[in-house]
């Protein structure tokens, strides 16, 4: 039996979560489906190949990209809903964003694994503002 087979769905989602939040982007891309979609704070979308591109361009340099809480994770059979707050730092075309966002993700187990299906990221908020609250 594997270290994956003996988690739990919400550990196994819980540990997705954190190699999102991880400045190596790379390990939070092998947690999306090859249909992934990303919404930007702008609402346009990103599929998978634009969000590689997106974050392996010199116009994007990321400091950290921390894991502040996982607000609400809500399993059902296959599918979960992940809602979680981050504090990220990044240089975008030469602007400095220190903010704390609320993401959220939708995910599938297929094969005994667990993917992303689609994610979406709020406006920024400065790290002085208040948390939000759920």
């Amino acid at each position: 039996m594997t270290i994956i087979d003996q988690m739990s769905d919400n550990e196994e989602i819980e540990n997705i979560i954190r190699d999102m939040c991880d400045k190596n982007y790379a390990l939070g891309l092998q947690h999306m489906d090859e249909q992934s979609i990303f919404i930007r704070p702008s609402g346009n979308p990103l599929n998978i190949e634009g969000w590689k591109s997106m974050m392996t361009s010199e116009d994007v340099i990321v400091e950290k990209n921390d894991l502040i809480s996982i607000n609400k994770l809500y399993i059902n059979g296959n599918m979960a809903f992940v809602c979680y707050t981050t504090h990220g730092k990044f240089n975008y075309k030469g602007t400095e964003n220190d903010d704390i966002a609320v993401l959220t993700s939708i995910l599938e187990k297929k094969n005994k694994t667990w993917k992303i299906l689609l994610s979406q990221r709020s406006t920024g908020r400065t790290p002085n503002d208040e948390l939000p609250k759920f």
